[in-house]
């Protein structure tokens, strides 16, 4: 499309020839500061510091950029001030060549008779709808996903390929779960005494908000009574653990390789880093945030950061690292002043 169409899609102004041509998103992180911009192709500069970086981006291509930093550039897509991550998220999905699939059930999905699939939903070859479970409208079950019984997926929700909705569980509206993901395997729950090891009926589900996107090989247990839980507008990454009857709060974020110990209660907007494992039965507060690699085994406080193992408010932590970089000079100190000191 043109700079002139592209700027009319994302309801923005533009600065230099309309007609220039649009095929394609660029990222400029990628190139070495000396390289200039490809042609017929759109870069997005939010802040002058990415600018400096790259002191060719006016020669070439076309860029989006907030409107203080137009005057710099010749050709480019003017988003306002403050809403310049917003415009390019528009941009992307302009681009965005995700598969768009028809309605209906295909003829190798295999559906139980009691299930309902609303007709506005897709369920592609080789996806799995069993007895009593439900699928909402415009939703879209890849092939491979299983929908066991009396499971629920939400209107507009995807079900990519090889994940698994587990019986009585439920999946809000406009969620994703890429491929590999399973909610509802049993908690890790068990009772030892001398000549046996006995499993414990794990006889809950697990329930998720609205707005949830849930990365690939991820598992979430369901509980052992009543319900695991994810709030609305939680986002999770990729090969993440949440265990039986955890109760994970609105807007949360949890990074890759976490794993979460059984009955911890995640409150509203916290931030769970990387590789960050947390013990069970703890609670981490609003707005808290463990940074990466972390291993938490107490409570947190509202708004506080974390992070080490054991994860300590970072604050201290900063302290205890700056005083161990002087170890080494305290322990010869210390031997010199021993060696000074005469015997009693």
């Amino acid at each position: 499309m043109t700079l002139a169409e592209l700027g009319k899609a994302l309801g923005v102004q533009l600065k230099g020839d309309p007609e220039y041509r649009i095929d394609r998103v660029r990222d400029i992180e990628r190139l070495a500061p000396e390289a200039e911009l490809a042609e017929n192709a759109v870069y997005f500069i939010e802040t002058p510091a990415v600018h400096k970086r790259h002191p060719k981006a006016a020669e070439r291509g076309a860029l989006l950029v907030p409107a203080a930093l137009a005057e710099r550039f010749p050709r480019c897509l003017i988003a306002p001030d403050g809403d310049a991550r917003l415009v390019f998220i528009a941009l992307l999905k302009l681009f965005d060549k995700s598969p768009c699939f028809k309605p209906g059930i295909a003829a190798g999905a295999r559906v139980h008779p009691s299930a309902a699939v609303d007709p506005t939903a897709c369920v592609l070859d080789g996806a799995v709808v069993m007895e009593g479970a439900r699928v909402g409208a415009r939703a879209v079950l890849y092939p491979g996903a299983v929908i066991e019984p009396r499971a629920a997926v939400g209107a507009d929700s995807v079900i990519h390929s090889c994940s698994v909705v587990g019986y009585d569980c439920a999946v809000g509206e406009r969620c994703i779960l890429h491929g590999g993901t399973v909610l509802g395997a049993d908690g890790f729950g068990f009772y030892d005494r001398p000549g046996g090891r006995y499993k414990i009926p794990q006889i809950g589900n697990v329930v998720i908000g609205d707005d949830v996107e849930i990365g690939a090989s991820c598992t979430i247990d369901r509980a052992a009574i009543e319900s695991t839980t994810v709030g609305a507008f939680t986002k999770i990454d990729d090969q993440v653990h949440i265990g039986h009857n955890c109760q994970v709060g609105r807007y949360v974020y949890i990074v890759g390789n976490s794993a979460i110990g059984g009955s911890v209660v995640i409150e509203d907007g916290a931030m769970i880093s990387g590789m960050v494992i947390i013990k069970d039965h703890l609670r981490i507060a609003k707005g808290s945030i463990v940074m990466g690699m972390s291993g938490v085994a107490q409570d947190t406080e509202p708004g506080q950061a974390y992070f080490g193992s054991p994860a300590r408010p970072a604050r201290q932590m900063h302290k205890m690292n700056a005083a161990l970089e002087r170890l080494p000079e305290l322990l010869v100190a210390m031997r010199r002043e021993k060696d000074r000191t005469p015997a009693a």
